[in-house]
C-alpha cells in the first residue's frame, strides 16, 4: 500500500550540468525545509498545549515533544534536509 505522506515525495535533483538560468534548486529546497521545519515545530508546540489543556495525553513522548518545542529552527530544518536529501550529489545512474 502507498503512502500518501507529504514527506514521501522525492526532491527535485540537482543536474551535473547547471546553466545559470535554471532555478536555484538549492534556494527552493532551504525554503521548503525552513517552512517544514516551522510547521513541524508549530504541531508540537500545539500537542504540548493540547496536553497542558488536558485535551490530549502525552504520556512518556511528552519529554521529547517538549524538546521539539523548544528547539530552534535551524536545527530543525538541517536535520530534515539530512533526512530527505541523501549527501553525495546526483544520485542518477550512468
Amino acid at each position: 500500500m502507498k503512502s500518501s505522506n507529504h514527506h514521501d515525495k522525492t526532491r527535485p535533483v540537482m543536474p551535473e550540468f547547471y546553466m545559470p538560468a535554471m532555478w536555484p534548486l538549492d534556494l527552493q529546497n532551504a525554503i521548503v525545509d525552513w517552512i517544514g521545519a516551522w510547521f513541524w515545530r508549530r504541531r508540537m508546540r500545539r500537542l504540548l498545549a493540547q496536553d497542558i489543556e488536558g485535551r490530549i495525553r502525552l504520556g512518556g513522548a511528552r519529554g521529547v515533544v517538549a524538546q521539539g518545542a523548544g528547539e530552534p529552527l535551524r536545527s530543525i530544518a538541517q536535520r530534515r534536509a539530512r533526512w530527505l536529501r541523501p549527501q553525495g550529489g546526483c544520485n542518477r545512474p550512468r
